[in-house]
């Protein structure tokens, strides 16, 4: 198997209030303490799953994001990861019972509602997560998961200058962002203009850390711009074959990016999972 075989052998296919009294202040300190001091298992586990899913085995992340989320039912970050885990498998209301029970704890939480707005955009409620990812906005106007979910969002709902400037805003913050320099690119294949897209990924594209889902996006902004050969050089042989065949498949369709003709675009298409930290 070729480097760049193995490389993409996954399948292809996105708080306001300041707290200002000092015994609340002293308390979240010392909880933040206790976390800490209980974090050594939990967050091996989380290391472990997000690990897991990045090798394509989401199936063996579940159960470690399911364990972490049970013993630690406060952990607004871990709640909001098991979410986004069960959204990409494709357990909608499961990740959407979990966040329910997260927000009774903490209504209007900036990270639960960005992994809600991440769940909707799985579910195809563009309308629902946009204004998720807004009032993620409104706490934080530079957070850059919220910049690229809306981003998202935006373009499933076909307004496509806002879409851009939502992830020019967060390329800004972020340049060398992978998932937001992906769908920038998927956007601008959708809005007809491919040679700005393969021009924006290519640096991105040769980096050994490129994610499937990028490489796929380079792959079809080439043959939108008509060079198919190299675009199908970017998909080797030694790809599953299921994974093939979805590669495949987006280069025929991108085929008809020129015509001018409507762009349907789809959830699966985007980057959506947030960073690791």
């Amino acid at each position: 198997m070729s480097r760049r075989g193995a490389r993409r052998a996954g399948p292809g296919s996105a708080g306001r209030t300041l707290l200002l009294l000092l015994p609340l202040a002293l308390a979240a300190c010392e909880a933040g303490r206790r976390d800490a001091a209980q974090a050594g298992l939990p967050d091996a586990r989380l290391r472990v799953a997000e690990a897991a899913e990045a090798a394509g085995r989401p199936e063996a992340a579940l159960p470690l994001y399911s364990a972490v989320a049970q013993a630690r039912p406060d952990d607004r970050t871990v709640q909001a990861r098991y979410a986004r885990a069960l959204a990409r498998s494709g357990s909608i209301e499961q990740a959407e019972l979990v966040l329910a029970q997260a927000f009774a704890r903490s209504p209007r939480d900036p990270v639960l509602l960005g992994a809600r707005g991440a769940v909707r955009l799985a579910a195809g409620q563009p309308e629902e997560a946009l204004a998720d990812y807004e009032a993620v906005l409104m706490a934080n106007r530079s957070d850059i998961s919220a910049l690229n979910g809306r981003g998202v969002a935006l373009d499933l709902i076909g307004r496509r200058a806002e879409a851009q400037a939502s992830y020019a805003n967060a390329r800004r913050l972020a340049p060398g962002d992978q998932r937001v320099a992906n769908n920038l690119a998927m956007s601008f294949l959708l809005d007809g203009r491919a040679a700005e897209a393969a021009a924006m990924l290519r640096s991105f594209a040769r980096r050994p850390d490129a994610p499937p889902r990028l490489v796929t996006t380079y792959a079809l902004a080439l043959a939108a711009t008509g060079e198919m050969a190299a675009a199908r050089q970017l998909l080797s042989d030694d790809v599953p074959s299921e994974a093939l065949s979805e590669l495949l498949h987006d280069l025929r369709a991108v085929e008809s990016l020129g015509t001018g003709g409507p762009v349907q675009a789809e959830a699966g298409i985007f980057s959506t999972q947030a960073p690791t930290r």
